[in-house]
């Protein structure tokens, strides 16, 4: 169940971090984690009247726990206002959005955004660091907005540093910073509250090759260390070949849902950025 007492204090398997529990027990298969987002019928509608455009006409997804799914398209497929739907930042036209069992869809203006401070992070493709904070504080600051304590924000933030591995950049103002180390920053800000769901729009789209491929594999540290539940948007294939799950979309709508059989890791992609996955086509549901 969700909370928004503040930052999370449970594994991805609910329990306390440090549990001995965790030792003994398997690794649960993507088919056994339990549901984060339930989406089914899902519309959204810019506009009345016969001049309306409709954006997502009918989505069906389920994301699990602890997943990392890319969600590609062209340009004006709906997957930004899905995202925006995933994020809480838009609300939809019609049907049922349920996040960590609750129903989300149709949560006033105070409700969502009490819901995105506590479980819902983002990384954009602008970095959005402001320029007149230091990288620690430029990761302080949403936690103060969710009136975190200050020992406790700062302890939080140095912690998301060191887990991007920027640690020596507490006290740098982004002028000073690369595209690449700006972006890792604004990763670590995102997770410093310990969300239950990150949404990344374009996260490498202004980033070098180089720089793209240190995000991807921070990433997929963050996934694979920590179970956090990703989403990443994207219109580059390669990319998307870093997540567990390619969703396709086309015209507002879901056309495939593939399994990664054997993902791309960002770590071992300096030899040969053009390798190839294998895909299995997912049933419907």
């Amino acid at each position: 169940m969700m909370t928004t007492d503040g930052p999370s204090t449970t594994t991805p398997d609910g329990l306390a971090p440090g549990s001995t529990a965790t030792a003994s027990r398997v690794a649960p298969t993507p088919a056994e984690r339990p549901l984060l987002v339930e989406m089914h019928a899902i519309t959204k509608l810019y506009g009345r009247g016969p001049t309306a455009v409709q954006a997502l006409a009918g989505i069906d997804l389920e994301i699990r726990r602890g997943e990392m799914v890319a969600l590609v398209g062209p340009s004006g497929s709906g997957k930004s206002t899905l995202m925006h739907v995933l994020g809480l930042l838009d609300r939809p036209s019609g049907g049922t959005y349920r996040l960590a069992g609750r129903d989300v869809s149709r949560l006033n203006s105070a409700g969502a955004a009490r819901l995105r401070g506590t479980n819902v992070a983002f990384v954009f493709q602008g970095i959005h660091l402001l320029p007149s904070l230091t990288a620690l504080h430029n990761i302080e600051l949403p936690l103060a907005y969710g009136r975190v304590p200050k020992t406790q924000r700062r302890t939080c933030a140095r912690e998301a540093l060191e887990r991007v591995g920027l640690a020596h950049l507490a006290q740098r103002y982004p002028s000073a910073m690369s595209g690449g180390q700006a972006q890792r920053v604004a990763v670590a800000r995102a997770v410093a509250a310990g969300p239950e769901l990150l949404l990344a729009d374009e996260p490498t789209g202004a980033l070098d090759r180089r720089s793209g491929r240190t995000v991807l594999a921070l990433f997929q540290e963050l996934h694979q260390k920590l179970g956090l539940t990703i989403v990443v948007v994207t219109h580059d294939p390669l990319v998307a070949q870093h997540a567990e799950r390619i969703v396709q979309m086309e015209d507002g709508q879901i056309v495939s849902d593939t399994r990664v059989t054997d993902r791309l890791l960002a770590a071992a992609a300096e030899g040969d950025p053009s390798t190839t996955l294998a895909v299995e086509e997912r049933a419907p549901a």
